[in-house]
């Protein structure tokens, strides 16, 4: 049987990323195929799959960012030019998958690469009651954010909760 493994996403990649994010998320928070594409567009570098056999079956998008900046639910998003944090902003397991720890496998990948880019946090929106999972990779609630900032995270299909957590070395 052949492993999984996590890796850069590439333009070919994109077809199952959209697949995989109706799968996993309710109607209210699909995003369309055009913000997909523009973000990958944007930040290829803060992109990753896991796969097996050649078979994309989960993938992690982000950019990089400071604490306390939401991107509204539905906009584009690009590097910030004094960037301290790595932002997760969206991460999907296939259904066929599900239940085979790729979730923890690929948020652990991308944290050793934000740690290898000299990133000093990560933060995320939690949605669709995910709290307890990104909990146990280490994240906690945040008060960080600003009105600018609440109104940007009200605009996700609720809960959404600001979370965040420092990056070791």
């Amino acid at each position: 049987m052949a492993e999984f493994i996590c890796r850069a996403m590439q333009l070919r990649d994109l077809e199952a990323v959209i697949r995989i994010q109706a799968e996993a998320y309710i109607d209210e928070i699909l995003e369309t195929d055009e913000v997909i594409h523009a973000r990958f567009a944007q930040t290829p570098d803060t992109s990753w799959v896991v796969e097996r056999a050649g078979e994309v079956c989960g993938y992690l998008v982000g950019y990089q960012s400071v604490l306390g900046e939401v991107s509204p639910w539905g906009s584009e998003f690009t590097h910030k030019s004094e960037s301290t944090a790595l932002y997760l902003h969206d991460l999907a397991i296939s259904k066929s998958a599900a239940g085979c720890g790729l979730g923890p496998l690929l948020v652990n990948y991308v944290l050793m690469e934000a740690r290898q880019r000299a990133l000093r946090a990560a933060a995320l929106v939690s949605v669709q009651n995910s709290k307890s999972f990104w909990q146990k990779l280490g994240f906690n609630e945040s008060a960080l954010l600003d009105e600018i900032q609440q109104c940007n995270l009200a605009s996700y299909t609720g809960p959404a909760i600001y979370m965040t957590r420092e990056l070791a070395s």
